[in-house]
Protein backbone atom coordinates (compact mmCIF):
# COMPACT_ATOMS: atom_id res chain seq x y z
CA UNK A 1 0.00 0.00 0.00
CA UNK A 2 1.42 3.43 -0.84
CA UNK A 3 2.22 6.04 1.80
CA UNK A 4 -0.73 8.29 0.87
CA UNK A 5 -3.26 5.50 1.49
CA UNK A 6 -1.63 4.47 4.76
CA UNK A 7 -1.70 8.06 6.01
CA UNK A 8 -5.36 8.51 4.97
CA UNK A 9 -6.26 5.35 6.93
CA UNK A 10 -4.28 6.57 9.95
CA UNK A 11 -6.02 9.96 9.88
CA UNK A 12 -9.40 8.19 9.94
CA UNK A 13 -8.45 6.61 13.30
CA UNK A 14 -7.32 9.89 14.96
CA UNK A 15 -9.43 12.09 17.21
CA UNK A 16 -9.87 15.77 16.35
CA UNK A 17 -7.48 16.59 19.23
CA UNK A 18 -4.79 14.32 17.74
CA UNK A 19 -5.26 15.74 14.26
CA UNK A 20 -5.15 19.39 15.32
CA UNK A 21 -2.15 18.93 17.63
CA UNK A 22 -0.04 17.54 14.78
CA UNK A 23 -0.43 20.85 12.93
CA UNK A 24 1.36 22.85 15.65
CA UNK A 25 5.07 23.58 16.10
CA UNK A 26 5.53 25.06 19.58
CA UNK A 27 8.27 26.48 21.80
CA UNK A 28 8.78 26.15 25.52
CA UNK A 29 10.68 28.23 28.05
CA UNK A 30 13.97 27.19 29.61
CA UNK A 31 14.69 23.53 30.24
CA UNK A 32 11.07 22.69 31.06
CA UNK A 33 11.24 19.22 29.50
CA UNK A 34 8.29 17.88 31.44
CA UNK A 35 6.08 20.51 29.83
CA UNK A 36 7.59 19.75 26.40
CA UNK A 37 6.84 16.04 26.84
CA UNK A 38 3.29 16.89 27.95
CA UNK A 39 2.84 18.81 24.69
CA UNK A 40 3.83 15.65 22.78
CA UNK A 41 1.82 13.18 24.87
CA UNK A 42 -1.32 15.16 25.68
CA UNK A 43 -1.40 17.85 23.02
CA UNK A 44 -0.14 15.56 20.20
CA UNK A 45 1.97 18.36 18.68
CA UNK A 46 3.96 17.92 15.47
CA UNK A 47 7.20 19.67 16.35
CA UNK A 48 9.19 22.19 18.38
CA UNK A 49 10.98 25.45 17.77
CA UNK A 50 14.19 25.09 19.80
CA UNK A 51 16.68 27.68 21.06
CA UNK A 52 19.71 27.83 23.36
CA UNK A 53 17.22 28.57 26.11
CA UNK A 54 16.10 24.92 25.91
CA UNK A 55 19.53 23.30 25.66
CA UNK A 56 22.69 25.36 26.06
CA UNK A 57 25.27 22.77 24.93
CA UNK A 58 25.46 19.83 22.50
CA UNK A 59 25.14 17.13 25.19
CA UNK A 60 21.99 18.70 26.60
CA UNK A 61 20.62 19.28 23.06
CA UNK A 62 21.14 15.64 22.04
CA UNK A 63 19.43 14.42 25.21
CA UNK A 64 16.49 16.77 24.64
CA UNK A 65 16.06 15.60 21.03
CA UNK A 66 16.21 11.92 22.05
CA UNK A 67 13.65 12.36 24.85
CA UNK A 68 11.19 14.28 22.66
CA UNK A 69 11.43 11.87 19.71
CA UNK A 70 11.01 8.92 22.10
CA UNK A 71 7.70 10.39 23.32
CA UNK A 72 6.56 10.96 19.72
CA UNK A 73 7.36 7.35 18.77
CA UNK A 74 5.01 6.07 21.49
CA UNK A 75 1.94 7.81 20.01
CA UNK A 76 -0.67 6.18 17.78
CA UNK A 77 0.50 8.66 15.14
CA UNK A 78 4.22 7.95 15.55
CA UNK A 79 5.55 10.37 12.90
CA UNK A 80 8.83 11.97 14.06
CA UNK A 81 8.73 15.51 15.39
CA UNK A 82 10.13 18.40 13.40
CA UNK A 83 12.83 19.80 15.70
CA UNK A 84 13.35 23.20 14.11
CA UNK A 85 16.09 25.77 14.68
CA UNK A 86 16.88 29.22 13.29
CA UNK A 87 20.29 28.09 12.00
CA UNK A 88 20.91 30.60 9.24
CA UNK A 89 24.36 32.13 9.74
CA UNK A 90 23.60 35.62 11.02
CA UNK A 91 21.27 33.96 13.53
CA UNK A 92 22.04 30.61 15.07
CA UNK A 93 22.02 28.39 18.13
CA UNK A 94 24.86 26.65 19.98
CA UNK A 95 27.09 29.30 18.43
CA UNK A 96 30.10 28.46 20.60
CA UNK A 97 30.02 24.84 19.41
CA UNK A 98 29.23 25.34 15.72
CA UNK A 99 30.64 27.02 12.61
CA UNK A 100 28.23 29.63 11.31
CA UNK A 101 30.55 31.42 8.90
CA UNK A 102 29.93 35.10 8.18
CA UNK A 103 26.17 34.74 7.62
CA UNK A 104 24.17 35.14 4.41
CA UNK A 105 25.26 38.67 3.46
CA UNK A 106 28.89 37.59 3.77
CA UNK A 107 28.25 34.43 1.73
CA UNK A 108 26.47 36.52 -0.89
CA UNK A 109 29.43 38.89 -1.07
CA UNK A 110 31.91 35.98 -1.34
CA UNK A 111 29.64 34.91 -4.22
CA UNK A 112 30.78 31.31 -4.46
CA UNK A 113 27.65 29.14 -4.59
CA UNK A 114 29.70 25.98 -3.90
CA UNK A 115 30.88 27.61 -0.67
CA UNK A 116 27.31 28.62 0.23
CA UNK A 117 26.13 25.02 -0.32
CA UNK A 118 29.01 23.66 1.78
CA UNK A 119 28.34 26.16 4.58
CA UNK A 120 24.68 25.16 4.72
CA UNK A 121 25.66 21.50 4.71
CA UNK A 122 27.83 22.33 7.76
CA UNK A 123 24.83 23.96 9.51
CA UNK A 124 22.68 20.91 8.79
CA UNK A 125 25.26 18.31 9.80
CA UNK A 126 26.14 20.11 13.02
CA UNK A 127 22.47 20.28 13.96
CA UNK A 128 21.99 16.64 12.94
CA UNK A 129 24.71 15.61 15.36
CA UNK A 130 22.48 16.73 18.24
CA UNK A 131 19.25 15.45 16.66
CA UNK A 132 17.75 18.69 15.31
CA UNK A 133 16.37 17.83 11.87
CA UNK A 134 14.91 21.08 10.46
CA UNK A 135 16.69 24.33 9.62
CA UNK A 136 14.42 27.37 9.39
CA UNK A 137 16.68 28.69 6.65
CA UNK A 138 17.73 29.96 4.15
CA UNK A 139 16.37 33.50 4.25
CA UNK A 140 15.11 34.09 0.68
CA UNK A 141 14.45 37.79 1.22
CA UNK A 142 16.05 40.42 -1.02
CA UNK A 143 17.52 43.54 0.63
CA UNK A 144 15.52 45.94 -1.52
CA UNK A 145 15.30 48.39 1.40
CA UNK A 146 18.73 49.07 2.96
CA UNK A 147 17.05 50.49 6.09
CA UNK A 148 15.12 47.27 6.74
CA UNK A 149 15.51 46.78 10.49
CA UNK A 150 15.27 42.98 10.67
CA UNK A 151 16.64 41.36 7.47
CA UNK A 152 19.92 43.09 6.48
CA UNK A 153 22.74 40.65 7.31
CA UNK A 154 20.29 37.73 7.04
CA UNK A 155 19.78 38.15 3.27
CA UNK A 156 22.27 37.14 0.56
CA UNK A 157 22.16 40.62 -0.98
CA UNK A 158 20.26 43.25 -2.92
CA UNK A 159 20.08 41.74 -6.41
CA UNK A 160 17.20 39.34 -7.02
CA UNK A 161 19.01 36.87 -9.31
CA UNK A 162 22.09 36.88 -7.10
CA UNK A 163 19.98 36.08 -4.01
CA UNK A 164 18.12 33.36 -5.97
CA UNK A 165 21.40 31.58 -6.89
CA UNK A 166 22.55 31.49 -3.28
CA UNK A 167 19.15 30.44 -1.92
CA UNK A 168 19.16 27.51 -4.36
CA UNK A 169 22.72 26.60 -3.29
CA UNK A 170 21.77 26.74 0.41
CA UNK A 171 18.79 24.43 -0.17
CA UNK A 172 21.05 21.96 -2.05
CA UNK A 173 23.60 22.05 0.78
CA UNK A 174 21.00 21.17 3.42
CA UNK A 175 19.54 18.46 1.18
CA UNK A 176 22.94 16.75 0.86
CA UNK A 177 22.86 16.18 4.63
CA UNK A 178 19.39 14.61 4.61
CA UNK A 179 18.02 17.42 6.81
CA UNK A 180 15.12 19.76 6.02
CA UNK A 181 15.46 23.36 4.87
CA UNK A 182 12.83 26.12 4.89
CA UNK A 183 12.85 29.19 2.62
CA UNK A 184 11.50 32.31 4.35
CA UNK A 185 9.71 34.81 4.70
CA UNK A 186 7.22 34.32 1.83
CA UNK A 187 6.50 36.34 -0.28
CA UNK A 188 9.43 38.50 0.90
CA UNK A 189 10.42 40.57 3.94
CA UNK A 190 13.29 42.48 2.31
CA UNK A 191 11.38 45.59 1.23
CA UNK A 192 9.78 46.48 4.55
CA UNK A 193 10.42 49.57 6.68
CA UNK A 194 9.31 47.79 9.86
CA UNK A 195 10.14 44.66 11.84
CA UNK A 196 7.16 42.28 11.91
CA UNK A 197 8.21 41.22 15.42
CA UNK A 198 6.92 44.66 16.46
CA UNK A 199 4.19 45.71 14.02
CA UNK A 200 2.41 44.64 10.81
CA UNK A 201 4.49 45.91 7.85
CA UNK A 202 2.87 46.85 4.53
CA UNK A 203 4.51 46.25 1.13
CA UNK A 204 2.62 48.10 -1.59
CA UNK A 205 3.71 46.04 -4.61
CA UNK A 206 1.74 44.45 -7.41
CA UNK A 207 1.91 40.72 -8.07
CA UNK A 208 3.80 41.44 -11.33
CA UNK A 209 6.41 43.36 -9.37
CA UNK A 210 6.73 40.60 -6.77
CA UNK A 211 7.09 38.01 -9.54
CA UNK A 212 9.97 40.00 -11.05
CA UNK A 213 11.64 40.75 -7.74
CA UNK A 214 10.90 39.21 -4.32
CA UNK A 215 9.47 35.90 -5.55
CA UNK A 216 12.39 34.81 -7.75
CA UNK A 217 14.47 33.43 -4.83
CA UNK A 218 11.45 31.43 -3.63
CA UNK A 219 11.00 30.10 -7.15
CA UNK A 220 14.67 29.07 -7.15
CA UNK A 221 14.21 27.36 -3.77
CA UNK A 222 11.17 25.45 -5.07
CA UNK A 223 13.05 24.36 -8.20
CA UNK A 224 15.86 23.10 -5.94
CA UNK A 225 13.36 21.00 -3.97
CA UNK A 226 12.92 23.04 -0.78
CA UNK A 227 10.54 21.01 1.44
CA UNK A 228 9.22 23.86 3.64
CA UNK A 229 8.36 27.51 3.05
CA UNK A 230 7.67 29.95 5.89
CA UNK A 231 5.06 32.69 5.55
CA UNK A 232 5.55 36.33 6.54
CA UNK A 233 3.23 38.47 8.63
CA UNK A 234 3.21 41.25 6.04
CA UNK A 235 0.30 42.95 4.32
CA UNK A 236 0.33 43.14 0.49
CA UNK A 237 -2.77 45.27 -0.15
CA UNK A 238 -2.48 45.06 -3.96
CA UNK A 239 -2.77 41.27 -3.76
CA UNK A 240 -5.02 40.82 -0.73
CA UNK A 241 -6.71 43.90 0.72
CA UNK A 242 -7.97 42.04 3.81
CA UNK A 243 -5.32 39.68 5.12
CA UNK A 244 -1.53 39.57 5.62
CA UNK A 245 0.35 36.80 3.77
CA UNK A 246 0.17 34.23 6.61
CA UNK A 247 -3.65 34.46 6.62
CA UNK A 248 -4.18 34.99 2.89
CA UNK A 249 -5.58 32.21 0.74
CA UNK A 250 -4.88 34.40 -2.31
CA UNK A 251 -1.16 34.48 -1.43
CA UNK A 252 -0.67 30.97 -0.04
CA UNK A 253 -2.94 29.00 -2.40
CA UNK A 254 -3.12 31.32 -5.40
CA UNK A 255 0.48 32.52 -5.60
CA UNK A 256 2.57 29.92 -3.74
CA UNK A 257 0.71 26.73 -4.64
CA UNK A 258 -0.79 27.52 -8.05
CA UNK A 259 1.50 30.08 -9.67
CA UNK A 260 4.82 28.91 -8.20
CA UNK A 261 3.85 25.23 -8.05
CA UNK A 262 5.00 24.59 -4.47
CA UNK A 263 3.78 21.21 -3.25
CA UNK A 264 5.68 21.08 0.05
CA UNK A 265 4.81 22.13 3.60
CA UNK A 266 3.75 25.71 4.40
CA UNK A 267 4.71 26.75 7.94
CA UNK A 268 3.77 30.10 9.51
CA UNK A 269 6.27 32.46 11.03
CA UNK A 270 5.76 32.74 14.78
CA UNK A 271 2.16 33.60 15.56
CA UNK A 272 3.35 35.34 18.73
CA UNK A 273 4.98 38.20 16.87
CA UNK A 274 3.28 41.52 17.54
CA UNK A 275 2.25 41.79 13.88
CA UNK A 276 -0.22 38.97 14.69
CA UNK A 277 -0.91 39.52 18.38
CA UNK A 278 -1.83 43.20 17.99
CA UNK A 279 -4.34 42.43 15.25
CA UNK A 280 -5.84 38.99 15.91
CA UNK A 281 -6.80 36.78 18.85
CA UNK A 282 -4.42 33.77 19.04
CA UNK A 283 -7.00 31.13 18.07
CA UNK A 284 -8.50 33.35 15.34
CA UNK A 285 -5.08 33.76 13.69
CA UNK A 286 -4.42 30.00 13.78
CA UNK A 287 -7.83 29.18 12.27
CA UNK A 288 -7.39 31.77 9.51
CA UNK A 289 -3.87 30.49 8.72
CA UNK A 290 -5.05 26.88 8.38
CA UNK A 291 -8.00 27.94 6.22
CA UNK A 292 -5.67 30.03 4.05
CA UNK A 293 -3.46 27.04 3.30
CA UNK A 294 -0.81 26.79 6.05
CA UNK A 295 0.03 23.21 7.04
CA UNK A 296 1.83 24.03 10.28
CA UNK A 297 1.16 26.83 12.76
CA UNK A 298 4.25 27.89 14.69
CA UNK A 299 4.20 29.60 18.07
CA UNK A 300 7.81 30.32 19.00
CA UNK A 301 7.48 32.58 22.04
CA UNK A 302 9.35 35.76 21.18
CA UNK A 303 11.95 36.69 23.76
CA UNK A 304 10.21 39.93 24.68
CA UNK A 305 7.02 38.01 25.56
CA UNK A 306 8.31 35.11 27.57
CA UNK A 307 8.65 36.77 30.98
CA UNK A 308 5.52 38.91 30.67
CA UNK A 309 2.99 36.63 28.96
CA UNK A 310 1.40 33.36 30.16
CA UNK A 311 2.66 31.54 27.07
CA UNK A 312 1.38 28.09 28.13
CA UNK A 313 -2.12 29.51 28.43
CA UNK A 314 -1.84 31.11 24.98
CA UNK A 315 -0.68 27.79 23.48
CA UNK A 316 -3.61 25.96 25.11
CA UNK A 317 -6.07 28.68 24.07
CA UNK A 318 -4.84 28.52 20.46
CA UNK A 319 -5.02 24.72 20.11
CA UNK A 320 -8.35 24.52 21.98
CA UNK A 321 -9.73 27.31 19.80
CA UNK A 322 -8.94 25.35 16.62
CA UNK A 323 -10.42 22.14 18.10
CA UNK A 324 -13.59 23.99 19.12
CA UNK A 325 -13.92 25.56 15.65
CA UNK A 326 -13.77 22.08 14.06
CA UNK A 327 -16.30 20.64 16.51
CA UNK A 328 -18.66 23.58 16.00
CA UNK A 329 -18.32 23.39 12.22
CA UNK A 330 -16.84 26.87 11.68
CA UNK A 331 -13.59 25.21 10.52
CA UNK A 332 -14.20 22.22 8.29
CA UNK A 333 -12.62 18.95 9.44
CA UNK A 334 -11.81 18.30 5.78
CA UNK A 335 -9.44 21.31 5.90
CA UNK A 336 -7.65 19.79 8.92
CA UNK A 337 -7.51 16.38 7.22
CA UNK A 338 -6.11 17.85 4.00
CA UNK A 339 -3.36 19.81 5.83
CA UNK A 340 -2.51 16.78 7.97
CA UNK A 341 -2.48 14.33 5.06
CA UNK A 342 0.24 16.42 3.46
CA UNK A 343 2.28 16.80 6.68
CA UNK A 344 2.17 13.13 7.67
CA UNK A 345 2.78 11.75 4.17
CA UNK A 346 5.78 14.05 3.90
CA UNK A 347 7.17 13.13 7.34
CA UNK A 348 6.80 9.36 6.95
CA UNK A 349 8.35 9.46 3.50
CA UNK A 350 11.19 11.83 4.36
CA UNK A 351 12.24 10.22 7.63
CA UNK A 352 12.10 6.73 6.10
CA UNK A 353 14.37 7.66 3.21
CA UNK A 354 16.46 10.67 4.28
CA UNK A 355 20.18 10.05 4.23
CA UNK A 356 23.41 11.86 3.50
CA UNK A 357 23.99 12.00 -0.26
CA UNK A 358 27.57 13.35 -0.24
CA UNK A 359 30.63 13.08 1.98
CA UNK A 360 30.50 14.90 5.32
CA UNK A 361 32.00 18.39 5.45
CA UNK A 362 32.30 18.49 9.25
CA UNK A 363 36.08 18.04 9.28
CA UNK A 364 36.56 21.11 7.12
CA UNK A 365 33.86 23.21 8.87
CA UNK A 366 36.32 25.66 10.50
CA UNK A 367 38.18 26.12 7.25
CA UNK A 368 34.98 26.67 5.24
CA UNK A 369 33.73 29.29 7.73
CA UNK A 370 37.06 31.08 7.61
CA UNK A 371 37.25 30.94 3.79
CA UNK A 372 33.76 32.43 3.55
CA UNK A 373 34.58 35.21 6.04
CA UNK A 374 37.85 36.08 4.23
CA UNK A 375 36.25 36.01 0.78
CA UNK A 376 33.50 38.40 1.90
CA UNK A 377 35.78 41.27 3.00
CA UNK A 378 35.89 44.24 0.62
CA UNK A 379 37.94 47.43 0.61
CA UNK A 380 35.29 49.79 -0.78
CA UNK A 381 37.25 53.03 -0.40
CA UNK A 382 41.00 53.52 -0.12
CA UNK A 383 41.45 56.99 -1.61
CA UNK A 384 44.51 57.88 0.49
CA UNK A 385 46.05 54.38 0.39
CA UNK A 386 45.82 54.09 4.18
CA UNK A 387 44.86 50.41 3.98
CA UNK A 388 46.46 48.01 4.76
CA UNK A 389 48.05 49.56 7.86
CA UNK A 390 51.00 47.10 7.81
CA UNK A 391 52.95 47.82 11.01
CA UNK A 392 51.96 51.49 11.39
CA UNK A 393 50.67 52.76 14.74
CA UNK A 394 46.93 53.42 15.04
CA UNK A 395 44.23 54.34 17.53
CA UNK A 396 41.29 51.94 17.77
CA UNK A 397 37.73 52.83 18.83
CA UNK A 398 34.31 51.21 18.53
CA UNK A 399 31.37 53.35 17.44
CA UNK A 400 28.74 51.21 19.21
CA UNK A 401 27.66 51.87 22.77
CA UNK A 402 28.78 48.73 24.68
CA UNK A 403 25.41 48.63 26.49
CA UNK A 404 23.94 47.34 23.22
CA UNK A 405 25.96 44.11 23.45
CA UNK A 406 23.67 42.89 26.24
CA UNK A 407 20.88 42.53 23.66
CA UNK A 408 22.87 40.17 21.42
CA UNK A 409 22.07 37.29 23.76
CA UNK A 410 18.54 37.42 25.08
CA UNK A 411 16.27 35.25 27.18
CA UNK A 412 14.68 33.38 24.27
CA UNK A 413 17.83 32.64 22.34
CA UNK A 414 16.51 34.28 19.18
CA UNK A 415 18.94 36.42 17.20
CA UNK A 416 22.72 36.33 16.86
CA UNK A 417 23.16 34.60 20.27
CA UNK A 418 26.95 34.69 20.36
CA UNK A 419 28.06 36.11 23.73
CA UNK A 420 31.30 37.17 22.03
CA UNK A 421 30.63 40.42 20.22
CA UNK A 422 32.75 41.44 17.22
CA UNK A 423 34.44 43.90 19.58
CA UNK A 424 35.47 41.15 22.05
CA UNK A 425 36.91 38.99 19.28
CA UNK A 426 38.83 41.84 17.62
CA UNK A 427 40.45 42.86 20.93
CA UNK A 428 41.29 39.24 21.85
CA UNK A 429 42.84 38.53 18.46
CA UNK A 430 44.95 41.71 18.50
CA UNK A 431 46.19 40.76 21.99
CA UNK A 432 47.05 37.20 20.88
CA UNK A 433 49.06 38.58 17.97
CA UNK A 434 50.87 41.14 20.11
CA UNK A 435 49.79 44.05 17.90
CA UNK A 436 50.61 47.42 19.48
CA UNK A 437 48.02 50.17 19.21
CA UNK A 438 46.21 52.71 21.37
CA UNK A 439 42.67 51.73 22.45
CA UNK A 440 40.05 54.35 23.19
CA UNK A 441 37.39 52.86 25.43
CA UNK A 442 33.89 54.11 24.60
CA UNK A 443 34.00 56.85 27.26
CA UNK A 444 37.42 58.02 26.00
CA UNK A 445 36.21 58.03 22.40
CA UNK A 446 33.09 60.03 23.32
CA UNK A 447 35.20 62.45 25.36
CA UNK A 448 37.64 62.87 22.44
CA UNK A 449 34.72 63.69 20.12
CA UNK A 450 33.60 66.45 22.52
CA UNK A 451 37.07 67.79 23.40
CA UNK A 452 38.68 70.78 21.64
CA UNK A 453 40.21 69.68 18.36
CA UNK A 454 43.70 68.29 18.53
CA UNK A 455 45.36 66.60 15.57
CA UNK A 456 45.74 62.83 15.55
CA UNK A 457 49.26 61.68 14.75
CA UNK A 458 48.13 58.23 13.59
CA UNK A 459 45.01 56.88 11.84
CA UNK A 460 41.84 56.35 13.87
CA UNK A 461 40.42 52.91 13.10
CA UNK A 462 36.72 53.13 13.92
CA UNK A 463 34.67 49.91 13.99
CA UNK A 464 30.94 50.00 13.24
CA UNK A 465 28.72 47.00 14.04
CA UNK A 466 25.19 45.74 13.50
CA UNK A 467 23.32 42.68 14.76
CA UNK A 468 19.88 41.61 13.47
CA UNK A 469 17.89 41.64 16.73
CA UNK A 470 14.20 40.61 16.67
CA UNK A 471 11.95 43.23 18.18
CA UNK A 472 14.71 45.76 18.86
CA UNK A 473 17.47 47.59 16.99
CA UNK A 474 21.19 47.93 17.51
CA UNK A 475 22.31 51.58 17.81
CA UNK A 476 23.21 52.02 14.12
CA UNK A 477 21.86 55.58 13.83
CA UNK A 478 23.93 56.73 16.84
CA UNK A 479 27.00 55.02 15.42
CA UNK A 480 26.60 56.91 12.13
CA UNK A 481 26.42 60.17 14.03
CA UNK A 482 29.65 59.34 15.90
CA UNK A 483 31.42 58.45 12.65
CA UNK A 484 30.32 61.74 11.08
CA UNK A 485 31.60 63.66 14.12
CA UNK A 486 34.94 61.86 13.87
CA UNK A 487 35.20 62.69 10.15
CA UNK A 488 34.63 66.37 10.84
CA UNK A 489 37.11 66.38 13.69
CA UNK A 490 39.92 64.34 12.11
CA UNK A 491 39.52 64.65 8.32
CA UNK A 492 41.69 62.24 6.34
CA UNK A 493 42.59 60.30 9.50
CA UNK A 494 39.54 58.02 9.90
CA UNK A 495 39.43 54.41 8.69
CA UNK A 496 36.02 52.76 9.12
CA UNK A 497 35.88 48.98 9.40
CA UNK A 498 32.29 47.75 9.14
CA UNK A 499 31.32 44.58 10.97
CA UNK A 500 27.95 44.87 9.22
CA UNK A 501 26.52 45.64 5.76
CA UNK A 502 27.90 48.51 3.66
CA UNK A 503 24.50 50.27 3.59
CA UNK A 504 25.85 53.02 5.87
CA UNK A 505 28.54 54.09 3.38
CA UNK A 506 26.28 56.55 1.55
CA UNK A 507 26.19 58.59 4.80
CA UNK A 508 29.96 59.21 4.74
CA UNK A 509 30.76 61.44 1.76
CA UNK A 510 34.02 62.64 3.35
CA UNK A 511 35.34 59.21 4.32
CA UNK A 512 38.39 58.07 2.33
CA UNK A 513 38.94 54.56 3.78
CA UNK A 514 36.17 51.98 4.27
CA UNK A 515 36.61 48.23 4.73
CA UNK A 516 33.51 46.02 5.04
CA UNK A 517 33.25 42.49 6.48
CA UNK A 518 29.50 42.12 5.71
CA UNK A 519 29.20 40.28 9.02
CA UNK A 520 29.30 40.73 12.78
CA UNK A 521 30.14 37.07 13.37
CA UNK A 522 33.19 36.00 15.42
CA UNK A 523 34.93 34.36 12.45
CA UNK A 524 34.73 37.60 10.44
CA UNK A 525 35.95 39.66 13.41
CA UNK A 526 38.94 37.34 13.73
CA UNK A 527 39.88 37.71 10.07
CA UNK A 528 39.53 41.51 10.25
CA UNK A 529 41.73 41.67 13.37
CA UNK A 530 44.39 39.60 11.59
CA UNK A 531 44.30 42.06 8.70
CA UNK A 532 44.77 44.90 11.21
Amino acid sequence: MDIEKKVAQLIDTLSIEEKVGQLFVLAFAGEDRDYAKTLVKERHIGGFYITDDNAANPTSAAQLARELQHEAALRACDAPLLLAVDQEGSWGILTQYTDLGPGNLGLGKADNTALTADMYQVFAEQMQEVGYNTLLSPCADVNANPDNPIIGLRAFGEQTHHVARHVAAAVRGVQRSGSLSCAKHFPGHGDTHNDSHQTLPVVDKSLQQLMREDLLPFKAAIESGVPLIMTSHISYPQIDADYPATLSSTILQGVLRQQLGFSGIIITDSMNMWSMRKNYAPEEAAILALQAGANLVMLSEEHYENSTTPYKAIQAQTIDGVIAAVKQGSLSESVIDARLQQVLAFKYQHFATSSQTTASVLESANELARDAASSAIRVLRNDDQQWPLEDRAFTLAFAADPKGYDNIVNSRGIGPNDPNSARDVILETLAERGREYRLWQHEQFMAALQAPTEPLAEPLVLITEDYPLPGESFDVADQQQRVQQALQKWPGRVIVIAMRSDYELSQYADLSTYVCAYSSRAVSARVIAEQL
